[in-house]
């Protein structure tokens, strides 16, 4: 005869008060997305009856104050660019200067300029891939370091210019590039890029956002002249 079964006593039936808790904080959460979610067209239809209701004096004020914080920025931005020109200014040691509104990148000994050339500065730019994935790359302003110096070296091509162009991104081992960042190539602490024109790669032809490129016969005598820790003032 066999022997009967025991049950094992349910988890939920012995602790019933943490069940409904659990349900209770469930049903509290979905119900303030589904409040959110509902409310955000009225939001929006509020947003524009409010600025159709405006008058043209009210929307001037607002467009103004907007515009005064842009121009507070751009004097902080203007007020940075000044004092990194004086601290190069009072560099007395080997350094290198990146003069953005000149285009031009400087070999200075103290305030003797001992060579200068000619360069294409890449914008800032903002890279969305179609997986979601976003890219900013931002022009650099201040004082930096040289942390790196190659000559044609293999370079990977970071996925987010294979995005910005429109391509589809290859594999890593196809993204690196033999000379893909040119003949010399400047790598400051900051990752910012100082290089020559690439002739094989995606970068061919073009100028790669946020990035400095000179013409290889105007580096090759800077290159040689620098060495890592080197100062560099961007401004």
């Amino acid at each position: 005869m066999s022997e009967p079964t025991t049950r094992r006593p349910s988890f939920w039936r012995e602790h019933p008060v943490f069940l409904w808790g659990s349900l209770a904080i469930a049903a509290l959460f979905l119900a303030g997305a589904a409040a959110i979610a509902s409310r955000v067209p009225r939001y929006r239809s509020e947003a524009a009856q409010f600025n159709a209701q405006m008058t043209a004096a009210e929307r001037a004020t607002r467009d103004s104050v907007l515009a005064h914080r842009g121009k507070r920025t751009q004097l902080a931005m203007a007020i940075l660019q000044r004092d990194i020109r004086i601290r190069a200014l009072q560099q007395k040691k080997v350094h290198l200067a990146v003069v953005i509104e000149d285009s031009v990148l400087e070999l200075r000994h103290g305030r003797a300029t001992l060579r200068r050339a000619k360069l294409q500065i890449g914008p800032d730019a903002a890279v969305k891939a179609p997986d979601g994935r976003t890219w900013r790359v931002v022009r650099p302003v201040g004082e930096r370091r040289v942390a790196d110096l190659q000559r044609n070296p293999v370079y990977t091509v970071p996925e987010w210019v294979y995005v910005h162009q429109g391509m589809p991104i290859p594999p890593e081992s196809e993204r690196r590039v033999a000379g893909g960042l040119g003949s010399y190539v400047i790598r400051l602490d900051d990752g910012t890029e100082i290089h020559t024109e690439p002739q094989v790669g995606p970068l061919k032809g073009r100028v790669k956002p946020a990035a400095f490129q000179a013409r290889a016969r105007d580096m090759g005598a800077i290159f040689d002249a620098v060495k890592e820790e080197t100062p560099v003032y961007i401004y």
